[in-house]
């Protein structure tokens, strides 16, 4: 019926616990001006994250600092702190690998928040869903709640 009822869509749940906050309050310009695609992020009160949503494990980033799950083709991106890049794995401990499959909660990535803000870098854990134009159709946010932070329809 020309696609009238087979509206996909997709919750994401934050992956970590902790104080929500939305991607425009970010202190890093390349997330705050949704650079990398609109989004949430979390000031962290664990140390490690989970899946937000089922789906497929995108990108494992070398360093571990960054994780990408794919749902439904729309790409989501959890990027563990600031400029953590520059931390080139020390501190990061992975559970997943590129192609696995994941459900909700599943623990992808563990990270020593201690050594990371002592090497100077904030922990703020950044969401975005990076290919918005091609596979977004609505976005709608609830930054306060414990259900789903992002619903997703796709296009």
């Amino acid at each position: 019926m020309f696609g009238l009822f087979n509206k996909k869509k997709i919750e994401v749940f934050s992956p970590i616990k902790g104080k929500v906050i939305d991607i425009t309050e970010v202190e890093d310009e390349v997330f705050s001006a949704k650079m990398m695609g609109d989004g949430f992020a979390v000031e962290p009160d664990e140390n490690f994250i989970s899946a937000p949503c089922d789906g497929e494990i995108a990108i494992l980033a070398k360093t571990k600092h960054a994780v990408a799950i794919r749902a439904e083709g729309v790409e989501i991106l959890i990027h563990i702190g600031l400029d953590t890049v520059e931390l080139e794995g020390k501190g990061f401990t992975a559970y997943v690998k590129e192609a696995d499959l994941v459900k909700r909660g599943d623990k992808l990535i563990s990270f020593d928040a201690e050594y990371i803000k002592k090497e100077g870098k904030r922990i703020t854990t950044v969401l975005a869903i990076t290919n918005m134009d091609e596979k977004v159709k609505r976005l709608a946010k609830n930054l306060q709640t414990q259900e789903a932070v992002l619903k997703i329809e796709v296009k």
